[in-house]
């Protein structure tokens, strides 16, 4: 039996208790397995605890700045079928990083940024869509074995048809003297 450390009569017994934890300056309020005191309501953990509860807390700031939870790390990686070892190789991390976000480190924006990346087809699939609308494409349009015409798409461009497209400037490159000729044309 323990003896409360607040008041000194009470009793402190297994209970589920609310218990306030910081990260990066703010305070999360959690439920988790700990100590009551039967007579003034004090409220505690014990050092086997505070594993869980440091965890609780990563996590309460992880939802509350939209980063993947320990638990949702895990289970991406296991949906993979990966070993935390492999993980960590598939991201360009270190195994330790992996072993410390699944028991409660936080990991930054960028990195969750990248695990989202590699492990959410959605996600992969909504930062190429990104990529595309931002970034010049070359678009292979004929090739052969003297001549290769393609046309690179300029910002915010997207390239639907070759025969529903219209070329407004050109360049020219003849690689053997790799003299440039630009104009402009309509099609």
């Amino acid at each position: 039996m323990l003896t409360c450390f607040e008041c000194g009569e009470g009793t402190l017994t297994p209970n589920r208790v609310q218990l306030e934890g910081s990260r990066h300056g703010e305070t999360f309020t959690v439920e988790t397995d700990g100590l009551k005191c039967d007579q003034c309501g004090f409220e505690t953990i014990d050092s086997d605890q505070s594993a869980e509860f440091t965890q609780l807390v990563s996590d309460a700031y992880r939802k509350a700045h939209g980063l993947l939870t320990g638990e949702e790390i895990h289970s991406l990686r296991t949906q993979l079928g990966m070993t935390q070892q492999r993980f960590s190789e598939y991201l360009g991390t270190g195994v330790a990083s992996v072993k410390r976000w699944e028991a409660g480190q936080i990991q930054d924006r960028a990195m969750d940024q990248l695990i989202r990346l590699k492990t959410d087809p959605e996600a992969a699939r909504k930062n190429l869509k990104t990529v595309e609308q931002h970034v010049p494409e070359h678009i292979v349009v004929s090739e052969g074995e003297e001549v290769t015409l393609f046309f690179m798409m300029g910002e915010h461009s997207q390239y639907v048809h070759p025969h529903a497209m219209t070329v407004e400037t050109f360049s020219i490159v003849h690689r053997s003297d790799l003299t440039i000729a630009d104009g402009s044309i309509a099609a």
